[in-house]
């Protein structure tokens, strides 16, 4: 699938016409690269496609962590000594 074409839109657009800018992001859920003078100056996203970006790259760090965790784990442990460590812990509590 080819990459999204990104929506540029000059920074006066935001003086202008900043209703059609709101309504671009909400309906698009795309950032919007807002131009000065050219140049990249803001990028204009909507706050549910922000939101959602943002637990996407908290996903993927966490992935990240589980898996130089795993990486460096010395051991593994069975389900057998699972069971039996639970079971003396409940022993100890009494349940």
């Amino acid at each position: 699938m080819p990459a999204a074409v990104p929506l540029i839109r000059p920074i006066s657009d935001l003086r202008t016409d900043l209703n059609d800018v709101c309504t671009q992001a909400q309906e698009t859920q795309q950032p919007i690269f807002m131009t000065k003078n050219g140049k990249a100056s803001l990028v204009v996203i909507d706050c549910v496609a922000y939101e959602e970006q943002r637990q996407h790259e908290r996903y993927v760090q966490k992935l990240r962590e589980a898996e130089i965790e795993e990486k460096y784990r010395k051991e593994t442990v069975s389900q057998a000594s699972l069971d039996e460590t639970m079971e003396r812990i409940f022993e100890v509590w009494g349940v």
